[in-house]
């Protein structure tokens, strides 16, 4: 059946016209090639969201004194000290021995925002107390500076939390990017 191609006086729009039917049977095919295209978009699209979330759902097998060894090679620690299960407990509310293990440096004066922790949780499931534990330590150390540490606000704004798979970090440095990067290659 001959097909022509002719314009669509009400849209301007190239149609295909059918000699046969007269004209009756006008349509306008680029809506349809449109609804194709986004429906492989949202099909690309949602591959990718689930490839994002098993990569970042994944437990690392990095051991914490490996991890510890890899980041605090990006940090300087000469403004901070290392804590121990006390320092943790009373800075974050954490029970170390509900974990795999816990690194903690906080800093050597009061006046210091510097801060580095690193969680090993024992599974998932654990993510959001840890998580809950960081926020709540942030929001203590901003208040804490509110109003006349600005160096130290300005640090603890710039902080980086990253909860995945089976680690936390926090960082609070003049760098803290540097230690993230180094923890995200540890992981």
């Amino acid at each position: 059946m001959p097909v022509r191609r002719i314009l669509s006086p009400e849209t301007g729009k190239q149609v295909r016209q059918s000699e046969k039917c007269g004209g009756e049977m006008d349509r306008d095919f680029s809506g349809l090639k449109m609804i194709g295209i986004a429906k492989w978009l949202l099909v690309v699209i949602a591959v990718v969201v689930i490839i994002m979330q098993s990569v970042s759902g994944r437990s690392s097998n990095t051991s914490i004194t490996m991890m510890r060894d890899k980041v605090t090679e990006a940090a300087d620690l000469t403004k901070m000290q290392e804590g121990d299960n006390q320092m943790i407990r009373r800075l974050y509310g954490l029970d170390v021995s509900q974990y795999e293990g816990i690194v903690l440096y906080y800093p050597v004066t009061n006046m210091g925002a510097e801060e580095l922790l690193l969680v090993k949780m024992n599974d998932k499931s654990q993510q959001e107390e840890v998580r809950a534990a960081i926020e709540k330590r942030l929001e203590t150390q901003k208040k804490s500076f509110a109003g006349y540490g600005v160096d130290q606000t300005a640090m603890l704004e710039k902080s980086v939390i990253d909860i995945r798979g089976n680690y936390a970090f926090f960082g609070s440095a003049e760098d803290p990017e540097a230690l993230h990067k180094a923890f995200e290659k540890a992981y």
